[in-house]
């Protein structure tokens, strides 16, 4: 054991001592405590490193009546931020480096002039801050003397660990409760009663020397910054001309392993040139440094407990998982459920109840399980159907295990079948909610898709049933009969075939279609003469669609046909060769509310339509995003705006198309 570990031990074991002793349940003889108190000041003195908690020095508290804004004695700016590995790998270009974690908490400034802590300031606005002394003489990681006697000036986060912030956000009420541990650690940092102060439990982590010591190598510098007793950043050396070049992936994503390790919050990665005169020679603009860069991983991970796992019977069948955890904070959205795909899913991650779990969305949009932290396994498959009641089964389907009900006639399936059926995609039954669907279920009004069209035998007793006036039943009514008017791409989207998507119902649909004939008529036709091997020539559609599409037609057949017999059929939108490719070639993203359209989806079909290519998300290669409200602040303005893509609003989309 080095000496700054043996101090660390004589602390904590003379600490716990006294302890004991003050509450009369004494655990040390008092010769062998002063014995350990006589070698803790001999190894101080050696060292020169005396940390805040030590015996040897009585430590009180305060309570101050105001911050006090301080000036920076040096700038304390941020970095540029990247997602790209190619641009680390050019940032750093022939220059010797270093990679670090990117700890995600308050930066502060230690100030150390002959071995005594004389100073310490939040970051503030990067020139002026907020002196905190009283609070970081709190942090049992902090050292109140150090061996080094020249003026040291050290730079670093106050951070709170996971396990400190899920222990105070338990002990307070739901709207108490903190976010994230950089919003509780930037509040505890600066509050006024330092006792209060040290019972958050914060620690500082090292990750810049300013002043001091050697000053040609920061990765250097910071070694002997731990030497005299500083917790400091995980961190790498690095250099493009080595392996670490095709190595940077991984050691990126080992540098998340570290920073769970040792008990840090982070947000990134750090690239910096490890030169200091050379890094002073990159200079600075009035936001960042130039000499390190931040890596944003691709999206950014958030640390949570998952309480529970729900499984949900789907209307094919398919029991889904999804996981249930601690409310959190992704990129402004509060969010406590994710789904977990399949059985597969959940083993390949070793998930279990009471796991931490780090979660993200994805593409900024789909809440998603990363990993476990503590991979416990921990978690029951359910024997049976959390609707019916019946067995469940696991299967295989494309080599993931499934779990599956057994029972043809679980309400489950019915209710997912119904509810696909009549969303805006669909049918659009306009105000037939899930819920709606589920009381009708249970009611015994509905069965079947066709059931629905037939709801107006029971209007009388719906005008009688809690929430449903006379009003609300009319609207109900009305909506269902203006959904008669279908096309056959919507019609056959409802039937909820297996592997059968919207893109699929289209383009059989417009396969269908024959001017002068009825499209569902040629569906039925087709797919009694020829089955959905027809299809085949049509880009997209392969073995696993066709068979799907054989089997339930041969099972259904006269069901569909029954059914199709409630609806008057339109011709869907084709792209017919007279109406000119004004858009090919650009590619639009759609967000926010329509004025123009009765949808965005019938927005984005207009867009398909002229030729163009509508995607989800803003990208460098996105020509346009379309937004009525130009001034948002959503996410996909504010991309828009950093990679100067145009925001057009409906009434500009308009004029492009009709030119």
């Amino acid at each position: 054991m080095d000496k700054l570990e043996r101090i660390k031990q004589l602390i904590k074991d003379l600490n716990n001592a006294s302890y004991a002793y003050y509450n009369q349940v004494p655990i040390m003889p008092d010769y062998e405590w002063d014995k350990m108190y006589d070698e803790l000041i001999n190894l101080e003195e050696e060292t020169g490193i005396v940390l805040f908690n030590s015996p040897t020095h009585n430590v009180g508290y305060s309570i101050s009546d105001e911050l006090k804004e301080v000036k920076h004695n040096h700038p304390m700016l941020s970095l540029d931020k990247t997602k790209s590995v190619d641009e680390l790998i050019e940032f750093l270009g022939d220059k010797n480096g270093f990679l670090s974690v990117k700890c995600d908490g308050l930066t502060t400034s230690l100030h150390y002039i002959n071995g005594k802590l004389i100073g310490a300031e939040t970051r503030g606005n990067g020139v002026k801050g907020t002196e905190c002394l009283q609070n970081v003489l709190t942090m049992k990681n902090v050292p109140r003397e150090i061996p080094y006697k020249d003026e040291l000036i050290i730079d670093g986060e106050t951070i709170i660990g996971w396990d400190t912030f899920r222990e105070i956000n338990d002990k307070l009420p739901e709207d108490k409760k903190y976010k994230h541990p950089r919003n509780l650690v930037s509040g505890s940092l600066q509050l006024l009663n330092s006792k209060e102060a040290a019972s958050r439990n914060m620690r500082f982590v090292a990750w810049r020397v300013i002043k001091g010591f050697e000053h040609k190598s920061v990765f250097f510098d910071l070694k002997r910054a731990e030497s005299n007793g500083f917790e400091i950043v995980p961190m790498w050396s690095y250099s493009n001309n080595s392996s670490d070049k095709e190595n940077l992936s991984k050691m990126l994503e080992d540098l998340r392993y570290e920073a769970d390790f040792h008990n840090i919050p982070y947000d990134g990665a750090v690239m910096a040139v490890d030169d200091y005169k050379i890094a002073e020679s990159m200079g600075r603009t009035d936001k960042y440094f130039r000499h390190s860069k931040a890596y944003k991983y691709e999206d950014e991970l958030f640390e949570t407990v998952l309480t529970d796992i729900e499984w949900n019977t789907s209307k094919t069948g398919l029991i889904n998982p999804v996981a249930i955890f601690e409310p959190v904070d992704l990129n402004g959205a509060i969010t406590t459920r994710a789904t977990l795909h399949n059985v597969t899913y959940i083993k390949d991650m070793m998930l279990g109840i009471g796991d931490r779990i780090r979660v993200y969305r994805s593409n900024m949009v789909i809440p998603k399980v990363h990993d476990s932290i503590d991979k416990s396994g921990n978690f029951n498959i359910p024997d049976k159907c959390p609707i019916c009641g019946q067995p469940t089964r696991i299967i295989k389907e494309n080599d993931s295990e499934v779990l599956i009900c057994e029972n043809p006639d679980c309400k489950g399936k019915l209710l997912g079948r119904l509810v696909h059926a009549a969303s805006r995609n669909a049918l659009d039954i306009e105000n037939l909610s899930e819920s709606t669907i589920e009381k009708f279920i249970n009611l015994g009004w509905l069965n079947s898709i066709q059931d629905m069209y037939h709801l107006s035998d029971h209007e009388n007793e719906m005008k009688t049933l809690d929430g449903f006036g006379k009003k609300s039943v009319e609207k109900l009514l009305n909506s269902i009969e203006k959904s008669r008017k279908t096309t056959l791409d919507r019609f056959l989207f409802s039937l909820s075939v297996p592997l059968l998507g919207k893109s699929a119902s289209q383009d059989i649909a417009e396969n269908c279609t024959i001017e002068n004939t009825s499209s569902i008529g040629n569906f039925m036709q087709i797919m009694i003469t020829d089955g959905a091997e027809h299809f085949r020539s049509i880009s997209g559609i392969g073995d696993s669609l066709i068979n799907s599409l054989n089997s339930y037609f041969n099972i259904h057949c006269s069901e569909i046909f029954e059914l199709s017999k409630e609806f008057k059929f339109e011709s869907p939108n084709i792209v017919l060769d007279e109406i000119p490719n004004t858009l090919q070639g650009k590619t639009f993203v759609v967000t926010g509310s329509v004025h123009h359209y009765k949808n965005r989806d019938e927005l984005k079909a207009d867009i398909v339509t002229h030729g163009g290519t509508v995607v989800g998300s803003v990208s460098s290669k996105t020509s346009y995003l379309i937004n009525n409200d130009i001034n948002s602040a959503s996410s996909k303005n504010q991309k828009a705006k950093s990679l100067n893509i145009p925001i057009i609003s409906e009434e500009e989309f308009l004029q492009m198309i009709i030119k």
